[in-house]
């Protein structure tokens, strides 16, 4: 199998290393992370429509637009 040799900064090596897993190479863990399956937001869609955190998530949006109304 061939390798290529890459170059990334400290910071995402810590973050990459961090997230490898034990028994994982660098390759497998990069392959696993990729292939991460994307989330379908439309599953979620209505999924509040009669939970009373809807309500407190209305009534907290329209705190914070009345509080950064009154900062300007």
């Amino acid at each position: 199998m061939a390798s290529k040799t890459i170059s990334i900064r400290d910071d995402v090596y810590d973050l990459l290393k961090g997230a490898k897993r034990e028994d994982e190479s660098f390759s497998d863990a990069i392959v696993r992370l990729l292939k991460k399956d994307r989330v379908d937001l439309i599953q979620y869609f209505g999924a509040l429509k009669d939970s009373p955190l809807l309500d407190k998530i209305e009534e907290d949006s329209r705190k914070v637009r009345e509080m950064a109304r009154s900062r300007v």
